[in-house]
């Protein structure tokens, strides 16, 4: 039995592990690291019915994705192959870091950024690959990519050195380019963790 259990803060990055042709070069190009998000723990929602309100709480996640930043169910991502990452050091600042996840997802001008995969992520990918330094300049704005918003509520949340560097953030950098945290666990994302 597994005693691994996530906690609210927790960042989950899925591993692409797929063999068609597409993932391959994605893998390739981009390491094995494709998406991140946040575990936000379990959130009370709720709902009014005709005679009582009904209060429930579900196990959320915080990414964002093709209809832009939001808070989702977490069991839309069970099955998925995951590492998870925990803070070692700023551990009072997870609730901060969670009410910012929230602020951001209920910004209506919190897009996904589409732009910004072909004019910051591809180019630092391919420059990577062959050995030259990035010229092009990131900065952050409202519409954000998977890493960026993941980034962002730790900026904003009071822990601006999550990721040690300057340019678009990537996946697979919260593996491997952090000081602040460190792999608690890695495998099938299943209720049973939560």
């Amino acid at each position: 039995m597994n005693s691994f259990k996530l906690e609210p803060g927790d960042i989950l990055v899925t591993i692409n592990n797929r063999t068609d042709p597409f993932s391959r070069v994605k893998r390739w190009l981009a390491g094995p690291f494709e998406h991140v998000f946040l575990s936000m723990g379990k959130l009370v929602l709720q709902g009014t019915g005709h005679t009582s309100s009904l209060l429930t709480s579900v196990p959320m996640l915080f990414e964002s994705y093709g209809r832009g930043v939001c808070l989702r169910s977490l069991s839309e991502r069970y099955g998925q192959e995951v590492v998870v990452l925990r803070l070692i050091s700023e551990h009072s600042k997870i609730p901060r870091v969670l009410e910012e996840a929230i602020k951001l997802a209920s910004d209506p001008q919190s897009y996904y950024d589409y732009l910004c995969i072909v004019q910051f992520a591809i180019p630092r990918l391919i420059f990577e690959k062959l050995g030259i330094p990035l010229a092009l300049k990131w900065h952050r704005d409202p519409a954000m990519i998977c890493s960026e918003a993941c980034a962002e509520v730790f900026i904003r949340g009071g822990i601006p050195d999550l990721l040690l560097l300057e340019g678009v953030p990537l996946p697979g950098d919260f593996v491997s380019d952090s000081l602040l945290l460190k792999q608690v666990w890695a495998g099938i994302l299943t209720e049973e963790i939560v």
